[in-house]
């Protein structure tokens, strides 16, 4: 009697423990996903780093065009050159450029950039120039210097924000200094002349994330306006295609196109200047 009584309690406990173990495993199979984590557990790593701060460094290979006619006055027009054909300038540059982009939140971004091309040359000129006050003739050896020196301040918010798409309108301002020299030594004869514009710009850009490591991003700035005197336009645009190394450094390859354009009809200050900047565009961005 006492052995059956032990041998029911042993299958007892033996029903216990396998209704344990059922438990134990039914549980374990509804153990919450990171997708419905408590609020208080930590989120899953999204596959690119959402990160606050981002350093840009960039070469361009810059095929350069410039147009200039500086005016005698505003009745009076100077002679309309090519900087490149005319003046012997480089059509042709390796720029290095800088971005400095901090993200103060989910959808803001703050985006610091500047570059500068700096150019001179020394050519014998085949036709009569007027330029400003100034007239240089045929045959004269001319040294030419014209530097453009660009800063900008972007701001954009994000209005599409997911998990492989990312799109932000911006807004910001583009300073662009102009200098400008010619100097026939022989006659000592000497004009230069230095402009600086700043010019507000909207844009759009956007980053489309393939996979992981691979995303296309593009982004355009533009805007044309007319005040008092002066009528002026800034393209600044640019495509790449990214390859994501880990999830603090990328590496880029697009193209970059950059146009800036001013007719001045000002007493002060009447010409234009026309200047593109254009070609294929190598980077490297670090994420923190």
């Amino acid at each position: 009697m006492i052995s059956e009584r032990r041998h029911v309690a042993c299958q007892s406990l033996v029903l216990s423990l396998a209704l344990s173990l059922l438990g134990v495993a039914h549980a374990a199979d509804k153990k919450p996903t990171n997708d419905k984590l408590p609020d208080w557990a930590p989120k899953p790593k999204p596959h690119v780093i959402e990160d606050r701060f981002r350093l840009e460094v960039m070469t361009l290979s810059a095929e350069l065009d410039t147009d200039i006619r500086i005016d005698p006055s505003v009745i009076t027009q100077g002679t309309l050159i090519n900087a490149e054909d005319d003046l012997g300038l480089d059509d042709n540059k390796l720029l290095p450029l800088v971005e400095l982009t901090l993200l103060p939140g989910d959808r803001h971004l703050i985006r610091l950039s500047g570059f500068s091309v700096r150019r001179s040359a020394e050519k014998a000129i085949d036709q009569t120039i007027v330029f400003d006050d100034q007239t240089y003739r045929p045959g004269e050896r001319v040294d030419s210097t014209l530097n453009l020196t660009s800063f900008g301040l972007t701001y954009g918010y994000s209005v599409v924000k997911t998990r492989r798409m990312d799109l932000a309108l911006s807004f910001g301002v583009q300073i662009v200094e102009v200098e400008a020299n010619a100097v026939v030594r022989s006659r000592v004869v000497r004009d230069s002349e230095t402009g600086v514009t700043p010019l507000p710009l909207a844009g759009i850009e956007g980053r489309f994330d393939f996979t992981d490591r691979w995303s296309f991003e593009a982004r355009a700035q533009y805007l044309s306006v007319e005040f008092d005197e002066i009528d002026g336009s800034v393209l600044d645009a640019r495509a790449a295609l990214t390859w994501r190394m880990n999830p603090y450094l990328v590496f880029g390859l697009g193209y970059r196109d950059f146009h800036v354009e001013v007719d001045s009809r000002d007493v002060d200050d009447p010409g234009i200047f026309d200047m593109k900047m254009a070609g294929p565009l190598l980077f490297m961005r670090a994420s923190l």
